[in-house]
């Protein structure tokens, strides 16, 4: 019990204790990639992962995204909600806008869209983006009500744009490697981008604090250090996905249902990788036009 209260309860509960140490943030990482492989093995053969689908997915990740906004402005004491206070228990509604509760939430919003997209025939696209922003639109206007730094977030959001495409576009007009055959590894660079550069601006114009441990590592060694590793992994995870698939589908060429299984594997893999960058810096961006 002491080490349940230690590691995983007092993050959540006491504001002077980072949010996230090496067990949680470990064991989140494993619930992660459990729940990944659960939802890999049930929508495997019921759909193609790809931009199309992740295109679906972003209201999803707006709606976690600014549930947690809305969490930082109750924490900061800028925001009151009856009913909503910061907890870890479960039976309490407060538990489910604060992390991790509130993605839990957001995935079980998740589950519902893809219900009501019937999955279980042929997954429509539109109906399943839909569901989605109709539940985040009044939220993240909500969030924008808010906003008094408006020139900063429209800033971050262009330069964001720029360096993205720029460095996708560096990449597959001056490489072999040609990036944009895939849509999803823009959204992979994008994702990490939003991650990384919003994050150093926020922490160095804005006195903003990293959670997480390994990041909080890099940039303790200086902010911008952590955006430039963060878009050097992107392309690198990119590339080696790319390159393995090529690989994979070279060497089963006569075997083309385990070629389609490979591609949609990959497709997975990038989907989750731009989920995760979006809805960590997102998060950021967003606090940031609070200021």
């Amino acid at each position: 019990m002491d080490f349940l209260v230690d590691y995983f309860i007092k993050p959540i509960m006491n504001p002077e204790i980072q949010g996230y140490n090496l067990v949680n943030t470990l064991t989140y990482i494993i619930l992660l990639m459990i729940v990944c492989g659960i939802i890999y093995f049930i929508l495997n053969k019921k759909m193609e992962f790809n931009k199309k689908f992740f295109v679906a997915l972003i209201p999803y990740i707006l709606i976690g995204v600014s549930l947690r906004v809305l969490m930082h402005q109750i924490e900061a004491g800028n925001l009151i909600i009856e009913g909503i206070t910061k907890t870890a228990d479960p039976l309490q509604i407060g538990f489910w806008f604060f992390t991790p509760g509130v993605w839990i939430l957001t995935f079980a919003i998740v589950v519902i869209g893809l219900l009501l997209a019937k999955i279980w025939d042929e997954l429509n696209h539109k109906r399943l983006f839909w569901f989605g922003a109709i539940i985040a639109l009044p939220l993240i206007l909500f969030n924008f009500s808010k906003f008094n730094n408006w020139s900063w977030f429209i800033g971050t959001v262009i330069l964001i744009g720029i360096i993205s495409y720029f460095l996708c576009w560096i990449i597959n007009k001056f490489t072999p490697y040609k990036i944009f055959q895939d849509p999803l590894n823009l959204f992979i660079v994008l994702g990490q981008a939003i991650d990384g550069i919003a994050s150093v601006i926020a922490i160095t114009f804005f006195n903003f604090s990293e959670q997480h441990v390994i990041s909080n590592i890099v940039i303790n060694i200086h902010p911008a250090l952590f955006a430039g590793i963060k878009l050097l992994l992107a392309v690198l995870i990119c590339y080696s996905l790319d390159d393995y698939l090529k690989e994979s589908i070279h060497k089963h060429n006569n075997k083309p249902k385990k070629s389609l299984n490979r591609k949609n594997i990959i497709g997975f893999i990038k989907v989750i990788i731009a989920i995760l960058g979006f809805a960590t810096g997102l998060a950021s961006l967003l606090k940031m036009g609070l200021i």
